[in-house]
């Protein structure tokens, strides 16, 4: 099946992005040199722009033009069950890690809840904010929150996990996370995540909810993550 003028269109100017002619952070060409150099309609232009725009690759600037965007961060996490840190290094990413917090709290509803735990019972709370090496001017990528339940891991807040995997250790601990459950959803950014992620307020987050357990279905981990919508994008697989 031909393609159509929209789509020969978005063809056209993916593949310079692709080849480098059109590099990350320039303008490409403006919309009456891309119609007449395509010999297309304004209309199927924009078309294509915002195709473009939505798969990443491209950012409209209201008075100045469009830019060659940085490609989005492809999270793997909803389709597998990996700790960051090993799914950076297998994309060939350097992970930095900066702990905002770690200590010890009652576990609030929606923790014991997810832990399987009584109200106010004892966990680990630990926040952290990532960011890729390179990526973005090492714009953060996530800020994520994790609880453990402090009888499973009554040491955790002793150690570092500024370059520590977390999954490796609760492996080491026979705590392995073979099965979990995440709930993603786009919600308004809370403030203090929207001020660590250095986003504005109003740009939309992907907020993912996880708990994790071990192969004999005890919770070990209940998560909460902030991913900035304009650099994420997700992998989901679906097996039949």
């Amino acid at each position: 099946m031909a393609k159509s003028l929209h789509e020969q269109a978005a063809e056209y100017v993916r593949a310079r992005i692709v080849s480098g002619e059109y590099p990350v952070g320039s303008q490409i060409p403006t919309e009456n040199e891309l119609c007449a150099l395509l010999g297309v309609s304004r209309p199927t232009l924009r078309q294509a722009l915002d195709n473009l725009t939505r798969e990443g690759l491209l950012v409209r600037i209201k008075g100045k033009g469009t830019f060659v965007s940085e490609p989005k961060v492809m999270h793997e996490s909803t389709s597998f069950i990996t700790g960051y840190r090993a799914e950076s290094e297998k994309n060939h990413r350097t992970l930095r890690t900066c702990v905002l917090y770690l200590g010890q709290e009652r576990a609030g509803e929606a923790v014991a809840h997810a832990l399987e735990l009584p109200l106010g019972a004892r966990v680990t709370r630990l926040v952290r904010l990532r960011h890729l090496e390179g990526y973005r001017g090492d714009a953060p990528v996530v800020y994520t929150t994790v609880y453990v339940p402090y009888k499973l891991f009554p040491d955790m807040d002793q150690m570092d996990f500024t370059d520590l995997s977390f999954y490796d250790v609760l492996a080491r601990r026979g705590l392995e996370v073979r099965h979990a459950s995440r709930r993603l959803e786009v919600v308004p950014p809370p403030a203090e995540v929207a001020a660590r992620l250095g986003i504005s307020a109003f740009e939309p987050v992907i907020f993912i909810t996880s708990t994790g357990r071990t192969a004999a279905g005890q919770p070990v981990e209940y998560a909460e993550s902030y991913y900035p919508s304009g650099s994420s994008s997700f992998l989901i697989e679906v097996h039949r």
